[in-house]
């Protein structure tokens, strides 16, 4: 691997880092426009503070920056509690361009699964969109197994996803919580 430091997540909020995430949508325009179609704005950094599964409120969201030293890597959304009340859901796994490809996601899925499992979670899970090859062969290749299809709906976004899943095993997963 490349990656010069280990990573440390940080916990973020709306009301202290919008304008870092909107910076970090920015250089990560390639996934935005994937994802959504058109360049990051305001509207996309709020959705990924805000948006929520059904039937549950933003009480469930954790975000976190993934940072490298004092650079902000990445950003993470999770939902606890969707789709089961014992896992945790990706909602959004974005990194830089310039960092990927050098470990940081891997340290970063790494310390994510440490801390499902100290919160007693038994499943990580996360849609992929079916375009996105590079994130497919990531998440295989970091154990993630086919939970189900989400095609797309008339009222979607038209993207079809595939649904993954981690199982947490408390036994194997390190602790490294405290970073």
């Amino acid at each position: 691997m490349n990656c010069v430091s280990e990573i440390t997540l940080k916990t973020i909020s709306a009301e202290n880092d919008f304008e870092d995430v909107l910076d970090l949508a920015e250089r990560a325009r390639d996934y935005v426009l994937l994802e959504v179609g058109h360049a990051p704005d305001r509207t996309y950094v709020q959705q990924f503070f805000e948006a929520t599964p059904p039937d549950l409120g933003p009480e469930c969201l954790m975000h976190f920056a993934v940072m490298q030293d004092s650079a902000i890597a990445g950003v993470i959304c999770i939902a606890d509690g969707y789709e089961f009340p014992e896992d945790w859901w990706l909602g959004l796994v974005l990194l830089d361009p310039a960092y990927r490809g050098r470990g940081i996601g891997k340290q970063a899925l790494d310390l994510i699964k440490a801390r499902a499992a100290a919160a007693g979670r038994q499943a990580v899970k996360l849609a992929v969109l079916d375009t996105n090859i590079r994130a497919k062969m990531f998440w295989a290749r970091e154990g993630f197994d086919l939970h189900r299809l989400a095609p797309a709906t008339p009222d979607s976004d038209g993207h079809d996803r595939i649904v993954l899943s981690f199982r947490i095993d408390t036994e194997e997963v390190g602790h490294e919580t405290d970073r």
